[in-house]
């Protein structure tokens, strides 16, 4: 009952509206408390016992976009876990990747995975009840409340659960897929990602993002960092446009990356033709990533895909 217990945008819009308030004054009551997330997401990490700089450790890759980016990370997932040990790995690069998705389709724990797989039934409540009991410790400490005035939303408080599972766990890596938007996002306390990437855009979000595809570019530009690639797949031009501007704004370099002629030859473990889109920006984050390394194995993306990727991309 604990991990219901926040309440998502459009359930206090709803309760809102429930408790006599208009429409238009319960979404601009959501859409001022969702630009105030950040700096609240801040305050819950201090409370958890972490600091947005100790999430570099987890040398995250970040994702927004409006159609793709679930599918986007699960490619750039499942091309890192080939470089895990295996009988087809001699010279292993990692033995822990994270992937943090939303939603889920079943339970909860498939939000948060390692190597692919959805955290099992005992690390998800040990990991769970470590955070919930913290922020609870925190707001004792404080003399302030305890129980669910002392939590944040349902996504900020997974969101924070899931950084501190994969930093528990020791991951190599995480996938960070955010769930709203991107510049006021609960995922956007990243601070050093190794690269950012943008999936296709479109009209989402509206109450939160605004009505126009500007607005929504803006807000998922959010998510670039000083001196980190970024990258995106085409867009309308008034989208790219201010993808270019917030580019500039935030100090970082986009690039454009179209369909990779390299793919025509493989079949995609997700198979709908648009996913050659995101399987051709997931190859560019993967190999961005790869060159971060202390002894970075050498991949030309565009000229030959290594083997770990053609199995990562039809997995």
């Amino acid at each position: 009952a604990a991990v219901k217990s926040g309440q998502s945008n459009a359930a206090a819009i709803e309760a809102a509206v429930k408790s006599g308030m208009t429409l238009d004054a319960a979404v601009q009551a959501a859409k001022s408390n969702y630009e105030e997330i950040l700096p609240r997401m801040v305050e819950w990490c201090h409370r958890s016992g972490i600091q947005p700089a100790d999430l570099d450790r987890l040398r995250p890759i970040h994702v927004a976009g409006t159609k793709g980016k679930g599918s986007t990370s699960a490619f750039v997932s499942s091309i890192l876990t080939q470089y895990l040990p295996s009988p087809s790995q001699p010279n292993p690069l990692f033995n822990k990747i994270g992937l943090y998705t939303s939603p889920h389709l079943r339970f909860v724990r498939e939000r948060i995975r390692i190597n692919n797989e959805p955290i099992s039934e005992e690390l998800f409540a040990k990991y769970f009840f470590e955070t919930w009991d913290q922020l609870d410790a925190s707001a004792r400490a404080l003399g302030e409340p305890t129980g669910k005035t002392a939590k944040p939303s349902y996504f900020s408080f997974l969101t924070l659960m899931a950084f501190h599972t994969y930093m528990r766990e020791e991951v190599d890596t995480a996938i960070i897929e955010c769930g709203i938007g991107g510049e006021y996002d609960s995922t956007n306390i990243i601070v050093n990602p190794s690269a950012t990437g943008i999936t296709s855009l479109g009209i989402d979000h509206v109450q939160l993002l605004g009505r126009t595809i500007e607005e929504i570019a803006w807000h998922k530009a959010g998510i670039m960092k000083p001196s980190v690639p970024a990258y995106t797949v085409p867009q309308l031009p008034a989208a790219h446009a201010v993808l270019k501007a917030r580019a500039e704004e935030k100090q970082s370099q986009i690039s454009v990356i179209h369909k990779n002629p390299l793919l025509d030859d493989i079949k995609l473990g997700l198979s709908a033709p648009f996913q050659y889109t995101n399987a051709s920006l997931a190859i560019m984050l993967a190999s961005a990533y790869l060159q971060t390394l202390p002894n970075p194995p050498t991949i030309d993306p565009l000229v030959e895909l290594p083997p770990e990727f053609i199995r990562g991309l039809e997995g």
